[in-house]
């Protein structure tokens, strides 16, 4: 019945009324039968570890009500949901396009990294897959400092003359950089794509402006919080962390050899930062992503017409020369409805590839295959993420 399916509030209630009546056996009915012998304790003591295992499952179906990690009971025993057609709006979206070397002007610095005092020390020549680090960034054009996670190739240290595209990254909140070093290990991905001919060595960058429980959204915020800083996040993103890195590694200027990524409210931040700046980045890679501010309860940093953010306003003016790349399951209830009222809005110069799967909610193994996709769908669209002949490999 639909009234028990997994997110409904029928299920919660039955869970918690056999919680209640297990604990009642437990403390009420179990010791009041005679004769205390040692199978009543036996059978009280199972009786109570039912209800921590009961208490565990409602924690956990509450915890996935509010998340929509898994929608139904399907999503949950199921396996992999079937890709549905590929769908596309606005501007045709570049497929095969033909690579393009990145050229520019290099100093000793961006061709010594390890002797480049930004990165204090902490690259390795020992790094044989590519390797994480993080730096502390102050922004001197928005006044506040975030950590700044970088991923280089394995190439990156071998070849002082090469350039490379840049893929810059935003987690969904609550989250954390790690969940893209360590339990998706994007880097990985990335050097996949490359060793299958299907994307060029890119270097990865993480600004973590949604640390611990500070929900920023990524936005320039004009409402004040109580105990909150403003944030100052899109300003930093923009002036502090594109520019530095810039300057310290070897990457280009045009903004078709930029793209951001990111899942859930890191998506908004992928799909904002491309459509309100084109000329920085030219790609946005959208995994289980929305298109307007889903601002935690007490960090609303903006009024909610704020056309800054209203994405589907930005992108019905068709003046964005962006291509976008959007992946999710069609039943997750926070990214799929806020694509459907984005998606009519593409018009112009402006294109979006939409991927989708039919099941799978709002988690990460959902967005995993949606960011393989995306990297192979960036490696056909941009001229220079596509690999090189001399890299690809068939």
């Amino acid at each position: 019945m639909q009234v028990f399916e997994l997110t409904e509030w029928g299920f919660l209630i039955a869970l918690w009324v056999l919680t209640l009546a297990v604990f009642l056996l437990a403390v009420v009915f179990l010791p009041r039968l005679p004769r205390r012998r040692l199978i009543n304790y036996a059978a009280q003591a199972v009786v109570m570890l039912l209800v921590s295992v009961l208490i565990l499952t409602s924690v956990a179906a509450w915890l996935n009500r509010q998340n929509s990690w898994y929608t139904s009971w399907s999503d949950l025993t199921g396996g992999a949901a079937t890709a549905l057609p590929r769908q596309s709006y606005g501007a045709a979206s570049p497929s095969r396009v033909a690579p393009q070397a990145i050229t520019g002007q290099l100093t000793d610095l961006q061709k010594n990294p390890q002797d480049n005092p930004a990165f204090q020390d902490k690259i390795s020549d020992a790094a044989d897959h590519g390797q994480y680090f993080s730096v502390s960034l102050p922004g001197a054009e928005s006044g506040q400092t975030y950590n700044v996670m970088v991923w280089l190739p394995k190439s990156y240290l071998h070849n002082s003359d090469q350039m490379y595209p840049v893929i810059m990254g935003f987690t969904g909140f609550p989250g954390s950089p790690q969940t893209y070093s360590k339990s998706l290990d994007y880097g990985h991905l990335i050097q996949r794509a490359v060793d299958e001919g299907r994307l060029r060595d890119s270097i990865f960058i993480v600004p973590d402006v949604m640390p611990g429980t500070y929900d920023s959204e990524c936005v320039d915020g004009t409402i004040d919080q109580p105990r909150k800083k403003t944030p100052r996040a899109e300003t930093f993103i923009t002036k502090d962390v594109v520019p530095w890195v810039k300057e310290n590694l070897r990457v280009g200027d045009n903004p078709q050899a930029w793209a951001t990524t990111g899942y859930s409210a890191g998506g908004f931040c992928s799909a904002m930062l491309s459509l309100r700046h084109p000329d920085l980045f030219a790609s946005g890679l959208v995994q289980s992503g929305y298109f307007t501010p889903d601002y935690t309860k007490g960090q609303r940093w903006n009024e909610p017409d704020d056309p800054r953010y209203d994405l589907p306003r930005i992108a019905s003016t068709g003046t964005a020369h962006v291509n976008l790349h959007y992946f999710s399951s069609r039943d997750d209830p926070l990214s799929w409805p806020s694509l459907s009222a984005f998606r009519g809005h593409v018009s112009g110069e402006t294109s979006l590839t939409v991927d989708s799967v039919a099941s799978g909610g709002h988690r990460q193994d959902v967005w995993l295959p949606g960011m393989v996709k995306s990297l192979t769908w960036l490696g056909h669209s941009s001229p220079f993420f596509a690999p090189l002949p001399h890299t690809s490999r068939n």
